[in-house]
């Protein structure tokens, strides 16, 4: 399949970019030299699938570029591209931004770029398929985007913010902050200790747990009572289990998120949901919900490694990945709950049979202390 993908960089820094180049498929068509404004003028008028920028290209950063990329060719891939040394803590911020879809860190190797790439083209061609599209676009009222989730995302991933600014985001919705009350009460945290107001909250439980509870407050109270409750336990049990089993705190964050979202499908219409497959999908092997939920979360703007767990937590063995990345992570936590039938296969494969039995432990005191 062959590409053209652009590069933006500041005029003074451009090796880093011209050495990733060299690790891109010689197919692709590479459109070198592009500042920031002339990349926007010609993504507006179609041509250009790719978009590879630094972090500070000259006229606005990189993350601002591709915001505004994304407004002008939602299509094209939007990948920040960060050098040997860049700080990381300010690498976290610019990965939680909704535009940037992939961050890829130099020193570059041949196998991270083509794997990062071979992750957003998956997903890319899962919702690019025109007659989902035009599924979508006739439902007449989605689910609206979680937005106090997506700031509390900004909050955890900003160094100088912490619990007083989360706390402050919840206050701004009362009904919202009630319902995070509600559900922290629950037996699944509270632990018999009654948490009483927001700050007490996000000190017991922490704000990527409170971030959790947010975006499951958010996301179920559109479901009737009874069937919302029940349905929120389930994820939030998924969550925690896969926020415990994560490699990493940036993955755990990712995947206690997809397990919380991984049903999400289910709330858009039965018409979607029950309708035949479209060829542009059988190959994917995604259960129609899941191919669905991603699809949503995709046009909400959240980041792209959730939408990938989703689509492809059913079977992380079809997915591009390395391991126990969030794909894995997400599998594990929903099949350890009962969701979803266990890959054993991938599981054996990925070298991870050694753990299976404490994260089968865990899984079983978690359910029993949330029975």
């Amino acid at each position: 399949m062959s590409l053209r993908v652009a590069l933006v960089d500041h005029p003074d820094q451009h090796g880093d970019l011209r050495r990733l180049a060299a690790e891109l498929p010689r197919e692709w068509v590479v459109i070198d030299g592009l500042r920031p404004e002339q990349l926007l003028e010609d993504a507006a008028l179609g041509g250009i699938d790719a978009v590879f920028t630094s972090a500070d290209p000259g006229a606005m950063d990189g993350a601002t570029l591709l915001q505004r990329l994304q407004r002008v060719c939602p299509e094209a891939l939007r990948v920040l591209v960060l050098p040997t040394g860049f700080d990381p803590r300010r690498s976290e911020r610019l990965a939680a931004e909704p535009a940037v879809q992939q961050v890829v860190a130099a020193p570059f190797d041949a196998g991270t770029v083509r794997a990062a790439m071979r992750r957003v083209l998956t997903v890319r061609s899962l919702l690019r398929d025109p007659a989902l599209r035009s599924e979508l676009g006739q439902v007449e009222r989605l689910p609206a985007s979680p937005s106090a989730y997506l700031s509390l995302r900004m909050v955890v991933a900003d160094d100088n913010a912490g619990a007083d600014e989360a706390v402050q985001v919840l206050r701004r919705d009362p009904v919202l902050a009630a319902r995070v009350l509600r559900v922290a009460n629950s037996a699944l945290y509270s632990r018999g200790r009654p948490i009483l107001d927001l700050t007490v909250a996000t000190q017991r439980l922490g704000l990527q747990t409170l971030v959790q509870l947010v975006l499951a407050s958010e996301v179920f109270s559109r479901l009737g009572d009874g069937d919302g409750q029940a349905a929120q336990t389930r994820a939030l049990l998924a969550s925690t289990l896969a926020m415990r089993i994560a490699a990493t705190p940036r993955d755990a964050g990712l995947a206690g998120s997809a397990a919380l979202l991984a049903d999400l499908g289910r709330q858009l219409p039965g018409s979607l949901l029950n309708a035949p497959p479209h060829p542009g999908e059988l190959w994917q092997s995604a259960p129609r919900v899941a191919l669905l939920g991603a699809g949503l979360m995709a046009l909400w703007g959240l980041p792209m490694e959730m939408v990938e767990a989703v689509a492809f937590h059913h079977a992380p063995g079809r997915f591009p990945g390395r391991g126990l990345d969030v794909v894995g992570a997400t599998h594990l936590a929903r099949a350890l709950v009962g969701d979803i039938p266990l890959d054993e296969a991938w599981v054996e494969s990925a070298g991870l049979a050694p753990r299976m039995a404490a994260w089968r432990e865990l899984a079983d005191r978690l359910m029993a202390e949330a029975a």
